[in-house]
């Protein structure tokens, strides 16, 4: 299976950054939680297939779950 939705990291200036694919929305909240324990912030997922866009804010990783927010656009 192709993956189907790109993962981007949003900058505080508006600018977004690519940072890979997932099969899956599930999936890409995953890698999304991965990438924020090093860089937590704003985080767009888009759908390739329906054009659908996800923001997910990840403020704190300092504890095991943090503060997770979904958006859609």
């Amino acid at each position: 299976m192709l993956p189907s939705h790109d993962i981007f990291k949003i900058d505080s200036d508006g600018s977004v950054l690519w940072r890979g694919t997932a099969e899956s929305l599930v999936v890409a909240k995953l890698r999304i939680q991965t990438l924020a324990r090093v860089s937590p912030g704003d985080y767009l997922v888009l759908d390739q297939h329906t054009g659908d866009r996800l923001r997910i804010t990840i403020q704190d990783t300092s504890t095991q779950a943090g503060s997770v927010e979904a958006h859609t656009l």
